[in-house]
């Protein structure tokens, strides 16, 4: 056999091997062929393309940029050695051998979504959205120029038009999964969870085996509040899929939400070890571990977390409330800038120039604080306007148009402004939340550094500075009731029944099922029969001071507490009532809410009921808060128990009575 017909055995045999899907035998017979002769540029590309079919791409560039030399004027080469580079993420080269393709044979298509999909992971989205529509009008009935059209489009945050050109290519292409997951997640994005969901559904019934999607159906039953039938979900794909760590992940966040925090931090471990490089999956296991007090422990996973992707908002987000729940309040109020109400701030007011800093020397300066979060987040950091004018600033607050009115008696801040008042000349503009960070008075000891290129699978070691107690945290703002409010309050107070008056509260935030984001807010509750149970053996008058509670709620406190529960819920709405409320009543119990900081600005105390994970202000551990002294804390065990605390709440209240 000449060296001619042995070459081309091998290329047929090859060929063969390679239509068959035996791509590792294809390999070996372009080998044998390239042995007999190695400058055969027909060998050379088809093992290039084994080889990239193999996941080799390293390989498989050398034998096709040798055979593009070669096959100058062969589109297919050249298209071949731009998906070489593109697997190499070398998105430059891949870009122009897309376009030289494109120029040997226009009529391809495939050639011009390269030049699109390389121009989009360099981040030119307009370049390649441009490129897309002008295929949309020469090509409008391929569905992939328009799911690569609706990618662009999401990507450049263009939710509507991405929508539109990801139903144009369901349209054309109904079996095309990556084009429903694609439209489903704009959905989902959206806050439009039902359709969302419809859509996941459609994908994974065209692709059972498609682990994203059913990852994503997951996590938007999860935004929904249907904790139990996501969890089943989980259950169920990790029986088919054990080592997609997102899964795991997915089913410590189904079981954290219904309570089980044990479990979940299980889940997150398992994740962690199966996707050790996957930074939601290690980030969310290093919050995990905070939450059940495994502190040092989680700082070395957030380490890894941000050495992963130092710009991780969401690491960034756990990481202080970690920081800030176990005392290491330097750290963690540097780490407060990720706040997720910051963002959107200053994306709201973009023209204004905001400081996370103050002037070395305050006196004479003056400072605008800004609120930026809730009610109950202004009362807490405004206890640091005070610092400011002890050191000679001029502080000018603009405030929520309900809190206004409370705030216009504080002598500490010259003036007042309404929510959406124009701001005044000013030496610093500063978010009321960044007041914290402003006054540190140590600077922050650094993670490592998390920049270098070679990540460690494991952990690391990380130093801390802790200050709980000193430098001492500033007390509560102090808030004046008015005084013939007082004499309101009293008033209605002797009309409801005899002293001492106990106020309630079992709700804070917005339920899981009404919270209509992505983005889960804090949310806090205690079951009406166990909190009537801890107190219904108090001898005054009940006070209900929930906000917007249900009509059914307060008739199954009353008949658990086996007394009359009086209705004082309306004052929510009137915070000089409330106010004053607060500073009359004998004690107050409940979940935080603004109320607590209303009653900590009148120098009265509350008994406070801490879900677990608590919230960051009121500590990881113990039976107080430096930032609530003398507010004794009753904690939900790791495992949802409230019985010890209840029970402790119990004693307590009666060990007052004697």
């Amino acid at each position: 056999m000449s060296r001619q017909e042995l070459l081309q055995s091998y290329i047929e045999s090859g060929l063969r091997a390679h239509n068959q899907g035996n791509i590792g035998s294809a390999r070996e017979a372009y080998q044998h062929a390239l042995a007999v002769a190695p400058n055969d540029p027909n060998a050379m590309q088809l093992l290039g393309v084994a080889l990239l079919q193999l996941g080799q791409p390293e390989q498989a560039v050398d034998f096709l940029e040798r055979a593009a030399r070669k096959l100058r004027d062969n589109a297919g080469v050249v298209g071949n050695l731009a998906q070489a580079y593109f697997a190499l993420g070398r998105y430059a080269q891949a870009h122009d051998a897309f376009r030289k393709a494109n120029r040997l044979d226009p009529r391809d298509m495939h050639y011009q979504l390269g030049i699109a999909t390389s121009l989009a992971l360099q981040g030119k989205l307009a370049d390649a959205e441009a490129v897309l529509r002008r295929m949309s009008v020469r090509f409008p009935q391929e569905a992939l120029v328009w799911f690569n059209l609706g990618n662009t489009q999401r990507d450049q945050r263009r939710a509507e038009d991405a929508l539109a050109s990801y139903r144009k290519a369901v349209e054309l292409a109904p079996h095309l999964a990556d084009a429903r997951n694609n439209l489903a997640g704009v959905l989902h994005g959206l806050l439009r969870f039902e359709e969302a969901e419809r859509e996941y559904r459609a994908c994974i019934e065209l692709a059972p085996d498609y682990a994203i999607a059913r990852c994503n159906l997951v996590s938007v039953l999860i935004d929904l509040g249907r904790f139990s039938e996501a969890e089943t979900l989980c259950r169920e794909m990790i029986k088919l899929e054990p080592n997609v760590g997102l899964a795991h992940t997915l089913l410590g966040a189904a079981l954290g939400h219904q309570g089980r925090l044990v479990e979940a931090l299980a889940c997150h471990r398992v994740a962690a070890q199966v996707s050790p490089r996957d930074v939601k999956v290690i980030e969310t296991y290093a919050g995990g571990l905070a939450d059940l007090g495994y502190f040092s422990e989680a700082l070395r996973w957030f380490s890894r977390a941000l050495a992963l992707n130092p710009d991780s908002v969401p690491a960034h987000q756990m990481l202080y409330t970690a920081l800030l729940s176990h005392g290491c309040f330097s750290e963690g109020w540097l780490e407060y800038g990720y706040r997720s109400a910051r963002e959107r701030f200053q994306q709201k007011y973009a023209d204004i120039a905001l400081s996370r800093t103050l002037p070395s020397a305050l006196n004479g300066k003056h400072i605008c604080v800004l609120r930026e979060q809730g009610l109950g987040d202004e009362i807490y950091f405004l206890r640091y306007a005070p610092l400011l004018q002890a050191a000679g600033a001029r502080v000018t607050y603009r405030a929520s148009n309900k809190i206004r009115s409370l705030l216009t008696r504080v002598a500490e801040i010259a003036e007042v402004l309404a929510e959406t008042a124009p701001l005044p000349p000013a030496d610093t503009i500063i978010l009321v939340g960044d007041l914290p960070h402003a006054f540190s008075a140590y600077p922050a000891s650094a993670l490592p550094s998390t920049r270098s290129t070679a990540v460690d699978i494991g952990p690391r070691d990380v130093p801390r500075r802790v200050s709980v107690f000193w430098p001492q945290v500033p007390a509560p703002l102090a808030l004046a009731p008015l005084a013939e409010r007082i004499t309101q309050i009293r008033g209605r107070l002797a009309r409801a029944g005899t002293p001492p008056y106990l106020g309630l509260t079992w709700q804070g935030g917005t339920p899981p099922h009404e919270q209509n984001t992505a983005v889960w807010t804090l949310y806090k509750r205690i079951g009406i029969p166990l909190l009537a149970a801890a107190v219904k053996d108090f001898p005054g008058t009940f006070i209900a001071l929930q906000r917007n509670p249900s009509a059914s709620e307060l008739a199954a406190l009353s008949a658990d507490l086996g007394r009359p529960l009086h209705d004082f819920t309306d004052l929510n709405e009137d915070l000089e009532g409330m106010l004053a409320l607060l500073a009359v009543i004998d004690e107050y119990i409940g979940v935080s809410n603004t109320n607590m900081h209303l009653r900590a600005s009148v120098g009265k105390t509350a008994r406070v009921l801490v879900p677990c994970p608590a919230e960051w202000r009121w500590m990881a551990r113990g039976r107080e808060s430096p930032w609530f002294p003398g507010f004794p804390i009753y904690r939900q065990s790791s495992q949802g128990d409230w019985s010890a605390a209840l029970a402790a709440l119990k004693q307590d209240l009666a060990a007052c009575r004697t």
